[in-house]
């Protein structure tokens, strides 16, 4: 019964028809900086970026990983998961990933700021993919804890920041 109930959780798991990333953002006051963890779908990360680049195969977590595949997923990384401090745009790092059989996890952080009373998250993580793609972000400062969900419809949201 088990044995079965592993079988069809791999199956499911690696066919997904789910299109959902999971994301964890921590603002550091002591550092001043955010700091973010993005699960992915491996197989949809090396979609998105191999359908930008004809012929490309990333082979994310194989002995034949391409060579340039930390700068690529940096890169595609970078352009679609964006911070805003009062209108100007935070500096974002990436840090690198790790690989775990079908889950990618993405490590960035920000440069060092103050944070300001208008901060919004913009997020379009695959939505060049699945139209029905949701991303969803828990955002944590201090006290303040928050849920977003990203959608094709919804990109950008306000942050609601602690005083």
């Amino acid at each position: 019964m088990i044995r079965n109930l592993l079988l069809c959780l791999f199956i499911a798991s690696s066919t997904h028809d789910i299109h959902f990333s999971k994301s964890f953002v921590y603002y550091n006051p002591e550092a001043r900086a955010l700091h973010t963890v993005i699960n992915v779908f491996t197989d949809d990360l090396e979609h998105a970026i191999e359908i930008q680049h004809d012929g490309l195969d990333l082979e994310i977590g194989s002995d034949n990983q391409h060579l340039l595949t930390d700068s690529l997923v940096e890169d595609y990384i970078l352009r679609n998961f964006k911070f805003t401090n009062d209108s100007a745009v935070i500096p974002m790092s990436f840090i690198g990933l790790e690989y775990d059989y079908d889950i990618t996890y993405l490590y960035i952080e920000s440069d060092t700021f103050d944070i300001k009373t208008h901060v919004a998250l913009v997020v379009s993580v695959f939505f060049e993919l699945f139209p029905d793609q949701e991303n969803i972000v828990d955002y944590q400062e201090g006290e303040t804890e928050q849920s977003l969900i990203f959608t094709t419809q919804e990109r950008k949201i306000a942050i609601i920041v602690s005083d």
